[in-house]
């Protein structure tokens, strides 16, 4: 977070500890991060943020960003060097801790469904006569509007041939997984999930919803192709309307569940919890230690810590997200964020604990990962793990494998495998760093100088070199996901399509 107002500057006394105002302006102009003994100089901070091309902006963010993922690079290699990585059981518990909420809280939902009661054949029987929802099977042959004149006369040749061969008696559900180009739909002999009208795109939603039970249609024309659909009878839809009620009945159960955690242990989202949380996001690592409540419930509270520790597990797009929301949201976010916290109290009462071999597979994921990140960056090397070399030796030796590998990153010769965020969070909880707000702002500097002096020496006119790649590819912090275009044929006739 900058510091660029006096109120801000005194927060961060409080905070950092500093005891003379004026280092907070000086102090570290010359380092932009430190990691248990290794240093990111504000020049090399510049070097990186300016070799970028012209899509990489040399601002806080980046400059950040950048910062971030280095300091969580020299952590993993002074693990290993310090013989610090964490590969105990109980460690690796701390660093795929997700995956494990993730995984007891699937098993104690399952153990709830369980207890629901079954959906009856009277409830699916009425289901399937109403005229809210149909189960449908359709075998599409793929042409777009603007495809050639000729090419889609053949698509329609072809779509006639195979419904003469239905209206002869041919198995509609062969011929759908023999022939239809809706790979979502053909794994299953054409079989679209139950849907409610309105779903699909109006030509098909009407062909439809006009079938009797047992019935095909002529062919139907919609933006992906042609169509032929079938209504299946009860019988053959049963298994599928029952799993449509069963899930259904979930969402619902789901729903009242967490309503009802909430209500038994009096949750309570506290006043300026959302100023709380967006100040968290704001400067992650001075709030990492802080036990500020922000939501309180019977036998414990939601600080601010455990909140950073949820929100780090969360892929980027949500986070840049939850950068934007507003109070309304945030508060929200906090009250489930606690109901998940206590639906895992209650998996952990009732002693719901995951298999043998779920945790055999989590391990060696982890395993893989790490094994993965060390041999790209050169830390399986034995001068590392050799206890005959001095430490001094090991640390200094696993601080040039890293920068090594970052001018790799720079130079675009490999990819940027991030570390996983639990594990990220552990190294920092283990080992010291420390992120310098003046030496970045001086990096910015630096690197702003450094690409107008490029900018300007780079020749006008005529054939210019192209820009360089960026400061680490596939790093670049971004707001969210663009959205991509959907690629034809989707598994059903989506929505979305009916919106363009």
């Amino acid at each position: 977070m900058r510091r660029n107002v006096i109120l801000a500057a005194v927060l961060a006394i409080g905070v950092l500890g500093c005891g003379n105002f004026r280092d907070l302006f000086s102090a570290h102009a010359d380092v932009a991060a430190e990691a248990s003994g290794q240093q990111l100089p504000a020049q090399r901070l510049a070097q990186i943020l300016s070799s970028g091309g012209k899509g990489v902006k040399i601002n806080r963010e980046t400059g950040d960003f950048v910062a971030n993922v280095w300091v969580d690079y020299a952590l993993l290699g002074q693990a290993v060097a310090q013989g610090k990585l964490p590969l105990d059981s109980t460690s690796i518990a701390e660093a795929v801790w997700p995956e494990l909420s993730e995984l007891k809280g699937t098993h104690w939902h399952d153990t709830l469904m369980a207890r629901r009661a079954t959906v009856s054949d009277a409830s699916v029987d009425s289901l399937y006569q109403s005229a809210d929802t149909r189960v449908l099977q359709h075998i599409l042959f793929g042409a777009r509007p603007n495809a050639d004149p000729a090419q889609r006369a053949a698509v329609k040749q072809k779509a006639q041939a195979t419904l003469a061969q239905i209206r002869k008696g041919a198995s509609f559900d062969k011929l759908a997984a023999e022939l239809s180009e809706d790979p979502g739909s053909k794994a299953d002999s054409g079989f679209l999930p139950p849907s409610p009208k309105g779903r699909f795109v109006p030509a098909f939603d009407s062909a439809g919803w006009s079938l009797q039970p047992g019935q095909v249609s002529g062919l139907v024309e919609t933006p992906f192709g042609y169509h032929i659909i079938k209504r299946p009878s009860l019988d053959q839809a049963r298994d599928r309307l029952t799993g449509f009620l069963e899930e259904r009945a979930g969402v619902r159960l789901d729903s009242l569940y967490m309503d009802s955690l909430a209500a038994a242990n009096k949750i309570e989202v506290l006043p300026g919890a959302a100023a709380a949380m967006r100040a968290a996001a704001e400067s992650p690592d001075q709030s990492r230690k802080s036990d500020k409540a922000i939501v309180k419930y019977t036998g414990g509270q939601l600080s601010v810590k455990d909140y950073l520790r949820w929100v780090r597990a969360l892929p980027p797009q949500y986070t840049a997200q939850l950068r934007e929301a507003n109070d309304t949201m945030l508060t929200r976010f906090a009250k489930i964020l606690t109901q998940n916290v206590l639906l895992l109290r209650e998996a952990d009462a009732n002693k719901i604990t995951i298999s043998p071999l779920e945790w055999e597979t989590l391990k060696r994921r982890y395993q893989s990962q790490l094994d993965t990140l060390k041999a790209e960056m050169g830390l399986q090397d034995g001068d590392l793990t050799d206890s005959s070399i001095a430490l001094g030796e090991r640390e200094k030796v696993a601080g040039l494998k890293v920068e090594r590998y970052f001018d790799q990153l720079i130079e675009g010769k490999v990819r940027l495998r991030p570390l996983p965020s639990a594990l990220a969070t552990l190294l920092r909880e283990r080992l010291p760093y420390i992120i310098h707000d003046a030496g970045i702002n001086r990096a910015i500097e630096l690197a702003t100088e450094q690409k107008a002096k490029a900018d300007s020496a780079a020749p006008k006119g005529g054939m210019q070199r192209a820009p360089g790649p960026p400061p680490v590819p596939g790093m670049q912090p971004a707001p969210g996901s663009a959205p991509t275009a959907p690629t034809p044929p989707a598994p059903a006739p989506p929505q979305p399509e009916k919106k363009r």
